[in-house]
């Protein structure tokens, strides 16, 4: 019998190491966490500041040491451009997120369980997409819906994918929020030993049944990931969407569809896009609150999938 068995004072060692580990990752991850939470909420009070208020110095919660932010709120909550881009933000995540899903779940399926010819180039294809800049996802769907045969049947269709809010937001959104998402469910699918689905196909189960019954509930914790990790990369995609849709704001209300202003979506702007207009436009207070909401968002929506992923009612 080859080699030596553990000794105390190893066993001991090994989890010594792991504690410090441990105490540094929540140590460091705890100060991450609170630092952040002081930078927002720091300046939540700064929210309910109005143009009126600064000019009339009725404004009581601060000292002469610290500086308001001119017009963080005053252009800020009753500028119709926010709300839109509120909508705008909300709804096209969902949309693509729950594509991404019905597409994603049964191909990370197949990519786990069956031999596919070039399985392989499709995985590295896929990773590859994860990785490279977003700017990059967005130019090359503009050469690609610019030119050759996607461009013309966009000329036969009498509409165009690119600088467009529908299809094009969905679009540039989907990309990444797909590839993101098919690690997970992939990674969740592979996690579940095949053997499994056998025994219930032995004992008079058809396919379908022994996936509903046995490999979904086994995975369903890898498949909420997947979308939760597919809900906010859409929430917060800016190359993408910048390169291959612009902004919207400037663009005069006959260039959008009824559709779009009936759901109140028209001159807007995704928040994360809006972000970066404001401060180009040098409203960097403006900025600032709309990457404050952007947070708030993505907090609320991560924390509420959990939950609702902890409790299983997502099946």
């Amino acid at each position: 019998m080859s080699g030596n068995p553990p000794t105390m004072a190893g066993t001991r060692s090994a989890t010594g190491d792991r504690t410090i580990f441990k105490s540094f990752f929540y140590s460091f991850t705890g100060f991450m966490f609170l630092f952040s939470a002081y930078l927002f909420l720091s300046n939540l009070d700064q929210l309910v500041v109005t143009e009126a208020a600064i000019k009339t110095r009725e404004i009581t919660s601060w000292g002469e040491d610290r500086e308001v932010m001119n017009m963080f709120a005053g252009g800020f909550w009753r500028d119709a451009y926010f709300w839109k881009s509120l909508n705008l933000t909300l709804m096209v995540p969902v949309i693509t997120t729950l594509i991404a899903s019905l597409v994603g779940i049964p191909t990370a399926y197949a990519l786990s369980r069956y031999r596919i010819p070039g399985k392989a180039a499709i995985e590295v294809l896929f990773s590859s997409v994860m990785v490279i800049p977003a700017s990059s996802v967005g130019l090359c769907l503009i050469v690609m819906f610019n030119y050759g045969p996607f461009w013309n049947l966009q000329q036969q269709l009498g509409f165009r994918f690119a600088h467009s809010i529908f299809p094009g937001m969905i679009l540039a959104s989907f990309v990444l929020s797909f590839a993101l998402g098919l690690s997970a469910w992939k990674a969740a699918f592979d996690g579940v030993n095949p053997r499994f689905e056998h025994v219930a196909r032995s004992l008079g189960s058809s396919r379908w049944r022994a996936f509903r019954t046995v490999t979904l509930p086994i995975s369903k914790s890898g498949l909420v990931a997947g979308v939760i990790l597919a809900w906010t990369r859409a929430m917060a995609e800016f190359g993408a969407v910048l390169f291959f849709c612009g902004t919207f704001r400037e663009l005069p209300p006959a260039r959008f569809s009824d559709l779009e202003k009936v759901l109140h979506i028209d001159q807007a702007d995704f928040l994360s896009v809006a972000i970066w207009a404001q401060i180009e436009y040098g409203n960097v207070e403006y900025g600032f609150a709309l990457a404050f909401i952007l947070v708030i968002i993505g907090g609320l929506s991560v924390y509420a999938m959990h939950r609702i992923g902890a409790k299983g009612y997502i099946w």
